[in-house]
């Protein structure tokens, strides 16, 4: 069965995107890279909404408003494979009372700037999109 992803764009007041550095662990996809629509695994019984919303408080302590569908995003074979379901959001928690709680940190970047960050190539197709809006 093909793995099944939520990732979620969350944006500052001013409009930045919060960016979590991958651990840089060797048995995990894309280790020591960015990604700008953290999020991770979702449960065989959960609902893609509620696994990144599940995701977002266990990584980073916080919450979000006005989450949104971006776009869903499948790849058929290869490292990445998976069908991943991305979401766009506002952050509620105050930038300072963001945590890190997996991963090598966490940072606010202005999009056009985390597009120049090494970064999972999923992450930055959603990122794009994010941009478009």
């Amino acid at each position: 069965m093909i793995p099944v992803y939520a990732g979620a764009v969350v944006s500052a007041s001013d409009r930045r995107v919060l960016c979590q550095l991958r651990d840089d662990k060797p048995d995990i996809i894309c280790p020591g890279l960015w990604v700008c629509c953290p999020g991770g695994h979702i449960n065989k019984s959960e609902r893609p909404i509620d696994g990144i919303v599940r995701e977002l408080r266990e990584e980073f302590e916080i919450e979000v408003k006005n989450l949104k569908t971006l776009m869903t995003h499948k790849e058929d074979s290869g490292e990445f494979q998976g069908l991943y379901h991305a979401f766009y959001a506002d952050l509620s928690t105050p930038v300072e009372k963001v945590k890190c709680n997996e991963g090598q940190r966490a940072e606010f970047f202005r999009p056009e700037n985390a597009l120049r960050l090494s970064q999972h190539p999923v992450s930055l197709i959603f990122l794009k999109a994010f941009m478009k809006i």
